[in-house]
């Protein structure tokens, strides 16, 4: 500002950014767990059998059992400016500019 001129600053634009929100692990037991049971409450009932081995053999660990673990990531997209969930909303006159606004704190959206 050593001329006088005030500098324009750039308008704060909200964009879409993926976060990480959650992290379960899924266990895939064996097959036969399933094997001649009709209902799902008999699977249920075989799973609940074998969830009371699983334990048995995480503390003893002799299990020859065939069992998948899986690591599930749950992701939710936020707004950067205010890390509320996602929702860009169209001017309905509220900002009078007809672009897409955050639902939650107004700011501008980035196109996507």
């Amino acid at each position: 500002m050593a001329n006088g001129s005030a500098v324009k600053e750039d308008p704060v634009i909200a964009t879409k950014k993926r976060v990480l929100v959650d992290v379960n692990i899924t266990c895939e037991p064996p097959h036969y767990c399933r094997y001649g049971r009709r209902t799902m409450e008999d699977v249920a009932r075989g799973y609940e059998e074998w969830v009371k081995d699983f334990e048995d053999f995480i503390r003893d660990h002799r299990s020859q059992d065939p069992v998948n673990l899986h690591v599930e990531r749950e992701y939710e997209d936020h707004c950067s400016s205010c890390n509320s969930l996602w929702e860009p909303e169209q001017d309905h006159g509220d900002y009078g500019d007809g672009k897409k606004h955050c639902a939650a704190c107004g700011v501008v959206c980035d196109d996507d």
